[in-house]
């Protein structure tokens, strides 16, 4: 009997990782050590563990790797095309925010210094940014997805049976 698809539970756990990474102000989950990325790589292992039964072989840490990766590349792919739909409806929100918070901070900062960082924020993403964006996302989303689907791998992977003992005690 073969393993089920990892299709669906990748395009699941890639779609986490994508609302968490391009809703504003919810993405600033990934400042802890990329913890979106990582959850939906782990949350596809989940959901791909979900669909074995005990007949199929059981799955392995490549299994739950190759699985974490591929959410990892759907995760991209819709991050990139949900910012993309932010930016358009909404402008640079989290910019607006960072700007104002900078500028109520009475910062000694020299105006020219200040006037980059104002024209940097309120320029925000154009198209290329956003070609730039997808790219790096591609390499970065799967590298934190195969990571979460081993963390995933190791919380979910199937313990051995437990050996008996000629005294009949459990090891």
């Amino acid at each position: 009997m073969k393993k089920p698809e990892k299709f669906l539970p990748a395009l699941y756990g890639g779609l986490i990782t994508a609302v968490i990474s391009a809703v504003p102000f919810l993405n600033f989950i990934n400042c802890l050590c990329c913890a979106g990325l990582l959850l939906g790589g782990f949350l596809a292992v989940f959901f791909y563990k979900s669909n074995f039964t005990p007949d199929t072989p059981p799955y392995t840490s490549g299994d739950c790797m190759s699985v974490g990766a591929l959410a990892g590349v759907f995760g991209a792919i819709a991050a990139t095309l949900l910012t993309a739909a932010s930016l358009m409806m909404f402008g640079n929100i989290i910019g607006k925010f960072v700007l104002e918070f900078i500028e109520g901070m009475n910062l000694d900062i020299p105006e020219e210094a200040m006037d980059a960082i104002r024209r940097g924020l309120e320029e925000g993403f154009g198209g290329g940014m956003i070609v730039v964006d997808f790219f790096i996302n591609l390499i970065i989303y799967p590298l934190f997805g195969m990571l979460g689907g081993l963390i995933g791998y190791g919380v979910f992977k199937p313990k051995p049976p437990a050996v008996q003992t000629p005294s009949g005690q459990a090891v």
